[in-house]
């Protein structure tokens, strides 16, 4: 499938990909897209298989993104099954942001997107997991682990930089990292509405969506 035609899809994509099976995904796509067809997350953070997962990311995108973003959507978390590890009953995918940023190049070579537009599809997909860890000020959590980082403009700012200096070769505009957070958002409100493990509540999509939206003041405030 080339360039025009996927973006094409992709107004309606729900219902236009959810019609294919699995093996007319992997015709169309490749095999590492027509994997995710059916592929149980088996994650208390999901209430959709793998593919059903990004379709909805790319249906919920709001209306001022743009083209390449909506393909990052799609995209975004097509490495997840090579990285895929169980854990408490459950499985994990750390560093698949990453992986599905490798995997997509060539796909995307294939179907006819410039260097260019690889770049900043690539760079969206590789960052989509960045904020996972970041908490609102009022969050109650272990002020200790390394991972978590409070939301604020300050954090903000040294994150930006930090991924802008490990890749200097590509310019980030402020439009990406308002783009990213788009996806972000997108790929939070395709997630399941609570967050249940070992019974009890641990986190909510409602609280996932306003980090994401104090992320955009932030970026906006900057």
């Amino acid at each position: 499938m080339k360039k025009a035609e996927f973006e094409d899809t992709l107004c309606n994509v729900i219902d236009i990909w959810s019609c294919y099976s699995k093996e007319q995904v992997a015709e169309l796509l490749g095999e590492d897209v027509g994997r995710m067809v059916g592929y149980n997350q088996c994650n208390p953070h999901h209430c959709y298989d793998l593919f059903q997962h990004s379709l909805h990311a790319v249906e919920r995108l709001s209306d001022e993104a743009g083209s390449l973003l909506r393909v990052a959507a799609f995209f975004h978390d097509i490495g997840k099954p090579d990285v895929a590890k169980k854990k408490d009953e459950r499985l994990v995918f750390y560093g698949h942001a990453g992986k599905s940023a490798k995997i997509v190049k060539p796909i995307l070579e294939k179907m006819g997107y410039s260097d260019k537009e690889i770049l900043e599809i690539i760079f969206y997909i590789k960052h989509h997991d960045d904020f996972i860890s970041w908490d609102l000020k009022q969050d109650v959590y272990s002020r200790q682990n390394q991972y978590i980082q409070q939301i604020s403009v300050e954090n903000l700012k040294k994150h930006i930089k930090k991924v802008e200096k490990k890749q200097p070769e590509f310019k980030i505009q402020k439009e990406y990292w308002t783009n990213l957070l788009l996806l972000c958002k997108a790929d939070v409100s395709a997630q399941a509405d609570i967050t249940i493990q070992n019974g009890k509540v641990i986190e909510t999509r409602e609280h996932k969506i306003m980090k994401i939206e104090a992320l955009q003041e932030c970026l906006k405030n900057m």
